[in-house]
Protein backbone atom coordinates (compact mmCIF):
# COMPACT_ATOMS: atom_id res chain seq x y z
CA UNK A 1 0.00 0.00 0.00
CA UNK A 2 2.32 2.32 0.91
CA UNK A 3 4.36 1.30 -2.32
CA UNK A 4 1.55 2.05 -4.19
CA UNK A 5 0.51 5.59 -2.61
CA UNK A 6 4.42 6.56 -3.26
CA UNK A 7 3.72 5.56 -6.90
CA UNK A 8 0.41 8.00 -6.91
CA UNK A 9 2.37 10.60 -5.54
CA UNK A 10 4.84 10.89 -7.44
CA UNK A 11 2.35 10.54 -10.75
CA UNK A 12 0.79 13.06 -9.39
CA UNK A 13 3.87 15.40 -8.77
CA UNK A 14 4.83 14.81 -12.54
CA UNK A 15 1.14 15.74 -13.58
CA UNK A 16 1.93 19.02 -11.79
CA UNK A 17 5.34 19.74 -12.60
CA UNK A 18 4.27 21.59 -16.24
CA UNK A 19 1.58 23.79 -14.69
CA UNK A 20 3.83 25.09 -11.46
CA UNK A 21 6.20 25.91 -13.76
CA UNK A 22 3.87 27.97 -16.04
CA UNK A 23 3.04 29.56 -12.78
CA UNK A 24 6.27 29.88 -11.03
CA UNK A 25 7.51 31.67 -14.43
CA UNK A 26 5.17 34.48 -14.27
CA UNK A 27 5.80 35.12 -18.24
CA UNK A 28 3.75 37.81 -19.91
CA UNK A 29 5.87 36.12 -22.71
CA UNK A 30 3.80 32.47 -22.66
CA UNK A 31 2.80 31.20 -26.05
CA UNK A 32 -1.21 30.70 -24.84
CA UNK A 33 -3.85 29.49 -26.60
CA UNK A 34 -7.45 29.73 -25.93
CA UNK A 35 -10.04 27.39 -26.73
CA UNK A 36 -13.26 29.77 -25.03
CA UNK A 37 -13.81 33.06 -26.35
CA UNK A 38 -14.98 34.33 -22.87
CA UNK A 39 -11.26 33.45 -21.53
CA UNK A 40 -9.67 35.26 -24.44
CA UNK A 41 -11.47 38.86 -23.67
CA UNK A 42 -9.74 38.52 -20.57
CA UNK A 43 -6.37 37.18 -22.45
CA UNK A 44 -6.75 40.18 -24.56
CA UNK A 45 -7.39 43.36 -21.69
CA UNK A 46 -4.55 42.49 -19.54
CA UNK A 47 -2.48 42.50 -22.49
CA UNK A 48 -1.75 38.75 -22.65
CA UNK A 49 -2.80 37.98 -26.29
CA UNK A 50 -3.36 34.30 -27.31
CA UNK A 51 -1.31 32.99 -30.02
CA UNK A 52 -4.70 30.60 -31.13
CA UNK A 53 -8.37 30.93 -30.46
CA UNK A 54 -11.11 28.76 -31.54
CA UNK A 55 -13.35 30.29 -34.11
CA UNK A 56 -11.69 33.58 -34.77
CA UNK A 57 -13.68 34.79 -37.91
CA UNK A 58 -17.10 34.56 -36.06
CA UNK A 59 -15.53 36.68 -33.07
CA UNK A 60 -16.94 39.70 -34.70
CA UNK A 61 -20.05 38.10 -34.84
CA UNK A 62 -20.61 36.89 -31.35
CA UNK A 63 -18.23 38.54 -28.89
CA UNK A 64 -17.29 41.88 -31.22
CA UNK A 65 -15.41 43.37 -27.95
CA UNK A 66 -12.61 43.77 -27.25
CA UNK A 67 -11.61 43.81 -31.22
CA UNK A 68 -9.85 40.93 -32.06
CA UNK A 69 -5.46 41.61 -32.65
CA UNK A 70 -4.11 40.63 -35.97
CA UNK A 71 -2.25 37.44 -36.47
CA UNK A 72 -3.97 35.01 -33.92
CA UNK A 73 -4.62 31.66 -35.58
CA UNK A 74 -7.73 30.13 -35.99
CA UNK A 75 -7.92 26.79 -34.47
CA UNK A 76 -11.27 25.29 -35.81
CA UNK A 77 -14.44 24.92 -33.58
CA UNK A 78 -14.51 24.13 -30.39
CA UNK A 79 -16.52 20.86 -31.90
CA UNK A 80 -13.41 19.86 -33.79
CA UNK A 81 -10.31 21.90 -32.88
CA UNK A 82 -7.26 22.08 -34.81
CA UNK A 83 -4.44 19.51 -33.03
CA UNK A 84 -2.26 19.44 -36.34
CA UNK A 85 -2.21 23.35 -36.25
CA UNK A 86 -1.98 23.11 -32.42
CA UNK A 87 0.58 20.94 -32.39
CA UNK A 88 2.47 22.78 -34.89
CA UNK A 89 2.13 26.22 -32.97
CA UNK A 90 3.83 24.65 -29.58
CA UNK A 91 1.71 26.61 -26.78
CA UNK A 92 3.55 26.62 -23.44
CA UNK A 93 -0.28 26.32 -22.27
CA UNK A 94 -4.02 26.30 -23.75
CA UNK A 95 -6.57 27.64 -21.83
CA UNK A 96 -9.79 25.32 -21.84
CA UNK A 97 -13.21 24.92 -19.46
CA UNK A 98 -15.44 22.31 -18.45
CA UNK A 99 -17.08 22.25 -21.57
CA UNK A 100 -14.33 20.52 -23.66
CA UNK A 101 -13.47 18.41 -21.06
CA UNK A 102 -13.94 15.30 -23.38
CA UNK A 103 -10.80 16.29 -25.39
CA UNK A 104 -8.50 17.13 -22.63
CA UNK A 105 -6.51 13.94 -22.79
CA UNK A 106 -5.47 15.09 -26.39
CA UNK A 107 -5.02 18.71 -25.85
CA UNK A 108 -2.54 17.32 -22.70
CA UNK A 109 -0.47 15.44 -25.30
CA UNK A 110 0.84 19.02 -26.59
CA UNK A 111 0.63 21.00 -23.38
CA UNK A 112 -0.95 21.50 -19.89
CA UNK A 113 -3.82 22.46 -20.14
CA UNK A 114 -6.09 24.72 -17.77
CA UNK A 115 -9.45 24.92 -17.12
CA UNK A 116 -11.48 27.70 -15.73
CA UNK A 117 -15.36 26.36 -14.35
CA UNK A 118 -17.06 30.19 -15.18
CA UNK A 119 -20.30 29.11 -16.77
CA UNK A 120 -22.94 26.46 -16.09
CA UNK A 121 -22.19 25.65 -12.88
CA UNK A 122 -25.71 26.46 -11.53
CA UNK A 123 -25.10 30.00 -9.48
CA UNK A 124 -23.97 33.35 -10.68
CA UNK A 125 -20.89 33.33 -12.85
CA UNK A 126 -19.38 36.71 -11.76
CA UNK A 127 -17.72 35.61 -8.65
CA UNK A 128 -16.16 32.23 -11.45
CA UNK A 129 -15.11 35.24 -13.93
CA UNK A 130 -13.27 37.57 -11.29
CA UNK A 131 -11.42 34.27 -9.78
CA UNK A 132 -10.58 33.61 -12.95
CA UNK A 133 -9.35 36.80 -14.17
CA UNK A 134 -7.50 36.86 -10.94
CA UNK A 135 -5.79 33.91 -11.86
CA UNK A 136 -4.98 34.56 -15.18
CA UNK A 137 -2.87 37.91 -14.42
CA UNK A 138 -1.09 35.95 -11.62
CA UNK A 139 0.30 32.61 -13.91
CA UNK A 140 0.77 35.38 -16.82
CA UNK A 141 2.52 38.14 -15.06
CA UNK A 142 -0.38 40.22 -15.84
CA UNK A 143 -1.75 40.99 -11.83
CA UNK A 144 -1.66 44.75 -11.86
CA UNK A 145 -3.32 44.49 -15.17
CA UNK A 146 -5.99 42.06 -14.11
CA UNK A 147 -7.13 43.74 -11.23
CA UNK A 148 -7.69 47.10 -13.23
CA UNK A 149 -9.36 44.94 -15.54
CA UNK A 150 -11.44 43.88 -12.49
CA UNK A 151 -11.65 47.48 -11.08
CA UNK A 152 -12.59 49.05 -14.37
CA UNK A 153 -15.83 46.73 -14.96
CA UNK A 154 -17.16 47.87 -11.21
CA UNK A 155 -16.57 51.69 -12.44
CA UNK A 156 -18.26 51.27 -15.49
CA UNK A 157 -21.59 49.08 -14.43
CA UNK A 158 -21.53 51.69 -11.63
CA UNK A 159 -21.44 54.02 -13.95
CA UNK A 160 -24.16 52.44 -15.85
CA UNK A 161 -26.57 52.05 -13.08
CA UNK A 162 -26.79 55.75 -12.74
CA UNK A 163 -28.00 55.66 -16.36
CA UNK A 164 -30.22 52.72 -16.63
CA UNK A 165 -32.94 53.15 -13.68
CA UNK A 166 -35.42 54.32 -16.34
CA UNK A 167 -35.53 50.44 -17.62
CA UNK A 168 -37.12 49.03 -14.19
CA UNK A 169 -38.37 46.04 -15.14
CA UNK A 170 -37.11 43.76 -18.49
CA UNK A 171 -36.53 40.83 -20.19
CA UNK A 172 -33.32 39.98 -22.33
CA UNK A 173 -34.13 37.34 -25.21
CA UNK A 174 -32.80 35.90 -28.57
CA UNK A 175 -34.62 34.52 -31.32
CA UNK A 176 -33.83 30.89 -32.15
CA UNK A 177 -35.40 31.08 -35.50
CA UNK A 178 -39.03 32.53 -36.26
CA UNK A 179 -41.08 30.42 -33.64
CA UNK A 180 -38.43 29.56 -30.92
CA UNK A 181 -36.96 32.03 -28.31
CA UNK A 182 -33.99 31.81 -25.18
CA UNK A 183 -34.60 34.21 -22.81
CA UNK A 184 -32.05 34.74 -20.48
CA UNK A 185 -32.18 34.71 -16.21
CA UNK A 186 -30.50 33.71 -13.19
CA UNK A 187 -27.27 31.70 -13.28
CA UNK A 188 -26.19 33.72 -16.43
CA UNK A 189 -23.73 36.68 -17.69
CA UNK A 190 -26.72 38.74 -18.22
CA UNK A 191 -28.66 38.48 -14.86
CA UNK A 192 -25.30 39.37 -13.02
CA UNK A 193 -25.58 42.93 -14.71
CA UNK A 194 -29.02 43.13 -14.04
CA UNK A 195 -28.47 42.91 -10.05
CA UNK A 196 -25.24 45.23 -10.25
CA UNK A 197 -27.64 47.53 -12.30
CA UNK A 198 -30.33 47.27 -10.02
CA UNK A 199 -32.71 46.36 -12.54
CA UNK A 200 -35.53 43.40 -12.47
CA UNK A 201 -35.70 40.50 -14.42
CA UNK A 202 -38.98 40.45 -16.61
CA UNK A 203 -38.40 36.75 -17.58
CA UNK A 204 -39.72 34.62 -14.35
CA UNK A 205 -39.57 31.03 -15.21
CA UNK A 206 -36.91 28.94 -14.01
CA UNK A 207 -33.44 28.17 -16.10
CA UNK A 208 -31.40 26.23 -16.59
CA UNK A 209 -27.39 26.19 -15.32
CA UNK A 210 -26.38 27.89 -18.32
CA UNK A 211 -28.65 30.74 -17.33
CA UNK A 212 -31.29 30.41 -19.87
CA UNK A 213 -34.63 28.81 -20.84
CA UNK A 214 -36.42 28.36 -24.06
CA UNK A 215 -39.66 29.53 -24.78
CA UNK A 216 -41.84 30.07 -28.28
CA UNK A 217 -42.97 33.09 -29.39
CA UNK A 218 -46.17 33.17 -27.63
CA UNK A 219 -44.53 33.23 -24.33
CA UNK A 220 -43.34 36.86 -24.79
CA UNK A 221 -46.70 37.78 -23.25
CA UNK A 222 -45.26 36.74 -20.03
CA UNK A 223 -43.19 40.65 -20.61
CA UNK A 224 -46.21 42.28 -20.50
CA UNK A 225 -45.33 46.28 -21.19
CA UNK A 226 -42.10 46.11 -19.77
CA UNK A 227 -38.70 46.15 -22.19
CA UNK A 228 -37.48 43.66 -24.01
CA UNK A 229 -34.04 43.44 -25.49
CA UNK A 230 -33.65 41.24 -28.61
CA UNK A 231 -30.23 40.51 -28.89
CA UNK A 232 -28.20 39.90 -32.63
CA UNK A 233 -27.95 38.09 -34.31
CA UNK A 234 -31.40 37.55 -35.52
CA UNK A 235 -32.50 35.44 -38.06
CA UNK A 236 -33.26 36.94 -41.71
CA UNK A 237 -36.66 35.34 -41.85
CA UNK A 238 -37.29 36.70 -38.22
CA UNK A 239 -36.73 40.03 -38.94
CA UNK A 240 -38.79 40.04 -42.29
CA UNK A 241 -41.71 38.43 -40.13
CA UNK A 242 -42.10 40.62 -37.62
CA UNK A 243 -43.54 43.89 -38.55
CA UNK A 244 -46.04 41.80 -40.30
CA UNK A 245 -47.06 39.34 -37.44
CA UNK A 246 -50.36 39.94 -36.00
CA UNK A 247 -48.63 38.49 -32.24
CA UNK A 248 -45.89 40.51 -32.41
CA UNK A 249 -47.44 43.51 -33.07
CA UNK A 250 -50.17 42.34 -30.21
CA UNK A 251 -47.81 42.15 -27.49
CA UNK A 252 -48.07 45.43 -24.72
CA UNK A 253 -44.01 45.86 -25.17
CA UNK A 254 -44.36 46.58 -28.77
CA UNK A 255 -47.73 48.56 -28.35
CA UNK A 256 -46.20 50.83 -25.57
CA UNK A 257 -42.60 51.26 -27.85
CA UNK A 258 -40.58 49.20 -25.72
CA UNK A 259 -39.11 46.51 -27.69
CA UNK A 260 -35.67 47.18 -28.85
CA UNK A 261 -32.84 44.91 -30.74
CA UNK A 262 -29.38 44.87 -29.39
CA UNK A 263 -26.35 44.64 -30.86
CA UNK A 264 -24.35 41.04 -30.35
CA UNK A 265 -23.02 40.48 -26.80
CA UNK A 266 -21.38 37.52 -25.99
CA UNK A 267 -23.70 35.38 -23.02
CA UNK A 268 -21.12 33.54 -21.64
CA UNK A 269 -18.81 35.61 -21.76
CA UNK A 270 -16.11 37.70 -18.99
CA UNK A 271 -16.01 41.56 -17.94
CA UNK A 272 -15.67 42.76 -20.98
CA UNK A 273 -19.14 41.36 -21.90
CA UNK A 274 -20.81 42.50 -18.96
CA UNK A 275 -19.67 46.13 -19.41
CA UNK A 276 -20.79 45.94 -23.18
CA UNK A 277 -24.27 44.98 -22.00
CA UNK A 278 -24.89 47.28 -19.43
CA UNK A 279 -23.73 50.07 -22.15
CA UNK A 280 -25.91 48.75 -24.80
CA UNK A 281 -28.64 48.56 -22.69
CA UNK A 282 -28.80 52.32 -22.04
CA UNK A 283 -27.84 53.19 -25.47
CA UNK A 284 -30.76 51.29 -26.90
CA UNK A 285 -32.83 53.60 -24.71
CA UNK A 286 -31.52 56.98 -24.75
Amino acid sequence: MAALSRRAFLLGTMALAPMLSIVRSGAATLRVVSLDYGLAQTLIEIGATPIGLIDTPSWPIWAVEPPLPQGIANMGSAHEINMELLQLLKPDLILSTPYLEWVRPQLELIAPVKSFPIHATGTSPYPNIVAATRELGSMLGRTAEAEALIERTASELEAAKAKAQHLGKLAVMTFMDARNIRFYGPGGNFQDVLDRLGLENAWKRPTNEWGFSDGGIADLIEVGDNWLFYIDPVPPDVLATLPGSPLWQSMPFVQKDRARRMDSVLMFGTLPSMTRFARLLVEATT
